[in-house]
């Protein structure tokens, strides 16, 4: 997986904070939303000139467990919250008072936070909010992949380890049968005894993104390496192929522009890293496998 896909966490926390803030905002009037406009975010709390705002509220509340966070649906809840929120701002502005932000434990602990949020937000800016996909290269791509966006008729066999995936699928290389295989080895019940045979599978309607990818790209006949899913191991046949027809465009562009925009930002991300690791004097030490191996060893109990 590409490392910027760890933005979309962030991405997900966003948009929790939007549902959270438009809980709080529930049950205000015109007058008084009007008269909050334009004068920034709304102020729930002053402690000694520290304003505690209803983001502050939103992104705090985004630490709670799910159940507290539904449980915030409820004012006397949401005051006590902001009464907590409270008692911890003063608790903070004391340990500010004397210099605890300046020790050595918290500059280190602070160290990677920063480092992730600086992480996210410059890839944020020239990758996620830079990546754009024009209507054209969206018809292009259909009109060159209507073959691989259209139907297909697949078989698959499903095991529960990546070894016994492989060993159906060096079986199948000597030539063994396919439905064989089947009867003998997939944990599918309805598809195991009919040589794992799944029917046609239109291309918008097929679920699993990994799957998809792999048996839309075989060619008739084809089997295809082991891919996994939720479900487990599975070695895909693909007995049929029909091209997506012109009509369908209209069904299928919003995916395929999804398609498109995320193989350009992985294509954008991949091309800032390596050009900033060319411009760069970086080195992996040699002894980096044998110290990472050491680490992952348990530690011996100290004698009692």
């Amino acid at each position: 997986m590409t490392s910027y896909k760890r933005l979309f966490r962030y991405v997900a926390s966003i948009a929790a904070v939007t549902l959270l803030l438009a809980a709080c905002e529930k049950g205000k009037t015109g007058e008084e939303k009007k008269a909050e406009a334009g004068k920034g975010a709304a102020v729930l709390a002053t402690v000694n000139g520290n304003n505690i705002t209803v983001e502050d509220f939103a992104v705090e509340a985004m630490r709670l467990s799910p159940g507290e966070q539904q449980a915030l649906a409820d004012p006397e809840n949401q005051k006590k919250f902001l009464e907590t929120l409270v008692n911890k701002q003063v608790v903070i502005q004391e340990a500010q008072r004397k210099g605890v932000e300046k020790d050595p434990e918290v500059i280190k602990r602070l160290k990677p936070i920063k480092d992730e949020l600086v992480w996210r937000q410059y890839i944020k800016l020239e990758v996620l909010d830079k990546a754009k996909v024009a209507d054209k290269d969206v018809k292009d791509y259909f009109d060159k992949n209507k073959s691989d966006l259209g139907s297909i008729r697949l078989s698959h066999i499903l095991v529960m380890s990546k070894q016994e995936a492989e060993e159906v699928l060096k079986k199948l290389s000597a030539g063994e049968d396919f439905a064989k295989l089947s009867r003998e080895h997939s944990l599918d019940p309805k598809t195991k005894n009919s040589g794992g045979d799944l029917g046609y599978v239109n291309w918008l309607d097929f679920g699993s993104a990994s799957l998809k990818d792999a048996a839309f790209k075989l060619k008739v006949g084809e089997i295809g390496n082991v891919v996994q899913s939720q479900a487990g191991y599975h070695i895909i046949k693909i007995t049929d192929k029909k091209p997506a027809p012109d009509s369908e465009f209209d069904k299928v562009k919003d995916q395929v522009k999804e398609l498109l925009l995320e193989k350009k930002k992985e294509e954008m991300f991949d091309s800032i890293v390596k050009g900033l690791k060319d411009k760069a004097k970086w080195s992996i030490s040699p002894d980096a496998a044998k110290e990472l191996a050491e680490a992952a060893q348990p530690k011996e109990q100290e004698a009692r």
